[in-house]
């Protein structure tokens, strides 16, 4: 598991040891950003409004067990205070090597985009354009931005503006995100659940499709 942190400096990518759910406002462990020492960072913040400062990316957990209301390695619970757990842990964050951009390629990946971009619930299009014969759409979401990129007879019903809440009624708002496979193809929908094209149109979910889709995100200081 692997995530990006934000603090006031800018933000960093560490490998994730443990989660707390410390009455209902869940922690990660995590290095800090010199992997110095561990952490423990409130996956929120509150000042005046609440801002995602944790984005687990990687979700994946092997050897990975839980204890009552915390979640982490195995070798690792129990063991915190052993001499040689953060040699291993300095070990395990070396060896960490995050690419600009994720590909869609299985179902890790689809729980990498829904972890890191929250389902990209309350999101919104902000801009679509064309390069070099590849569809971009980047999407304003919780306390980010995603750049999606389409290669490979790219398509979308999707227009700037939509999910966005100030615009009304005729963009409905992005609550969901589903992603499925068929025929060669990568598709993104609005909807949760839906995994084929037929319940894609029956249902009139919007939608982008691609033979090949890659996202990347960057984090703003917005909620």
């Amino acid at each position: 598991m692997i995530a990006r942190i934000r603090e006031n400096g800018g933000d960093y990518d560490s490998a994730v040891f443990a989660i707390f759910d410390h009455k209902d406002y869940a922690e990660v462990l995590v290095f800090d950003r010199e992997g110095r020492y561990l952490k423990r960072v409130p996956f929120v913040s509150i000042t005046r409004r609440s801002r995602i400062d944790v984005f687990i990316f990687d979700t994946r957990t092997e050897n990975w067990v839980q204890k009552e209301n915390t979640e982490g390695y195995d070798w690792f619970l129990g063991h915190e205070d052993d001499e040689d757990i953060l040699k291993r842990c300095k070990e395990i964050q070396s060896n960490i090597r995050v690419p600009e951009w994720f590909e869609i390629k299985n179902s890790d990946d689809v729980e990498g985009l829904i972890s890191a971009t929250t389902g990209l619930h309350d999101s919104y299009v902000k801009k679509i354009y064309w390069r070099s014969g590849k569809l971009y759409l980047r999407f304003a979401a919780w306390s980010c931005e995603v750049l999606f990129e389409l290669t490979g007879s790219p398509e979308t019903n999707l227009i700037e503006g939509y999910g966005h809440m100030s615009i009304g009624d005729e963009y409905p708002l992005i609550f969901e995100t589903s992603v499925f496979f068929e025929d060669g193809k990568v598709c993104w929908t609005d909807l949760e659940g839906v995994q084929s094209f037929a319940e894609r149109d029956k249902k009139e979910c919007a939608y982008f499709l691609a033979e090949k889709i890659r996202w990347k995100f960057t984090l703003t200081n917005k909620a």
